[in-house]
């Protein structure tokens, strides 16, 4: 699960969650939430797509990104503990939309 407190900067070997509360009284409809994540090279490294419904116009839904390194790369970690994962290294954003409408953009950084 999510830690309470909001960081912005993160290991390489870090889960790293994004928490989207939602209230809207009286909605009960079904929704899609779309999260992309863009790594610092400015390509979308992931992509989350979750169906949910609102209960009593409410929802808390998170999302995740788990970086993994390359698979030559587990060789030397050993020696290297960030071999592999030097892509993953800078700023990254998240992207969230619900249904067609955007409801932000969130800059954080990953450190190894």
């Amino acid at each position: 699960d999510p830690a309470n407190e909001p960081a912005r900067r993160f290991s390489c070997s870090d889960k790293i969650y994004a928490v989207l509360e939602i209230n809207r009284p009286g909605d009960t409809t079904r929704h899609t939430l779309f999260a992309t994540w863009r790594n610092p090279s400015g390509e979308d490294q992931e992509f989350t797509k979750y169906s949910f419904q609102l209960i009593n116009g409410r929802a808390r839904i998170w999302v995740w990104l788990k970086l993994r390194r390359s698979a030559e790369s587990s060789l030397v970690q050993f020696m290297n503990p960030s071999a592999g994962m030097e892509e993953f290294v800078g700023e990254w954003e998240l992207r969230l939309r619900v249904d067609e409408q955007s409801i932000g953009k969130k800059k954080f950084e990953v450190i190894c």
